[in-house]
C-alpha cells in the first residue's frame, strides 16, 4: 500500500488577510475616508477646512485636560454635530472654541497631578497654533488662504502621526483616524484650489 504522507506534509495558510480582517484592523482609516466624503459634501473650501483644523487640536486638548485617551471618541462625536452646524450656517466659531479651551486649560490645572501639566501645556500650545494659522487663513485671500488652510490641517496630521508613534493622549486608533482625516481634508483642498485656478 502507498504510504501515507499527508501528516507530515507542511499545512499552508495564505498569507493574505480575508477582506473582514482588513477592515477590523483598518476600521480607524476607513472611518476617516467616510469623514472626508461626510465634511466635504458641500465641496472643500478654507472655511470647512480651518474648523476642522481647531477641532481636531481641541480634541486632542480635551484629552489631555481630562487624562482620558477615549475621551477623544467622546468630543469627536460632538464635534460631529457642531462640524455640520458651523458648514450649513458658516458661523465663525473661533471664539467659542477658544473659551471652550480656555475652560479645559483651567480644569485640568485644577485637577491633574503635576506629571499631567506638561502635555496639558503641550496640547494648549497646539490648539494655540492651529488655531492661529486657521484664523490668519480666514483673513487672507482665496488663493493664498486656501494654501494657509492646507498647511494647517497637514501639519495637523503630522501632528496624528507624532501622537501614533507616542501612543499618548489620545489612542492609536483615533491618531490613525485624525491623520487620515486631516492628510485627506488637507490634499483635497489643494486639489480644488488647483483646479479652480487652471479654469
Amino acid at each position: 500500500m502507498p504510504e501515507n504522507n499527508s501528516a507530515s506534509q507542511p499545512v499552508t495558510t495564505d498569507p493574505r488577510p480575508g477582506l473582514g480582517a482588513l477592515l477590523r484592523s483598518r476600521w480607524p482609516s476607513i472611518l476617516g475616508l467616510v469623514m472626508i466624503a461626510a465634511t466635504s459634501f458641500r465641496g472643500a473650501d478654507v472655511y470647512v477646512v480651518t474648523l476642522l483644523t481647531m477641532l481636531a487640536a481641541l480634541i486632542y486638548l480635551t484629552a489631555a485636560a481630562t487624562a482620558r485617551r477615549r475621551a477623544a471618541w467622546v468630543a469627536f462625536a460632538i464635534s460631529a454635530v457642531v462640524m455640520p452646524v458651523g458648514i450649513l450656517t458658516r458661523l465663525d466659531l473661533t471664539i467659542p472654541l477658544i473659551a471652550i479651551a480656555v475652560l479645559l486649560v483651567t480644569y485640568g490645572v485644577i485637577t491633574l497631578e503635576r506629571d499631567g501639566w506638561r502635555e496639558l501645556a503641550v496640547q494648549a500650545a497646539g490648539f494655540a497654533g492651529f488655531t492661529a494659522v486657521s484664523v490668519i487663513a480666514l483673513n487672507l485671500g482665496p488663493a493664498v488662504a486656501a494654501y494657509a488652510a492646507s498647511a494647517g490641517v497637514i501639519g495637523h496630521g503630522v501632528w496624528d502621526l507624532i501622537h501614533h508613534h507616542r501612543d499618548k493622549v489620545v489612542t492609536r486608533a483615533y491618531a490613525e483616524f485624525c491623520a487620515v482625516l486631516d492628510f485627506g481634508m488637507g490634499a483635497l483642498l489643494l486639489i480644488v484650489t488647483w483646479v479652480t485656478v487652471l479654469q
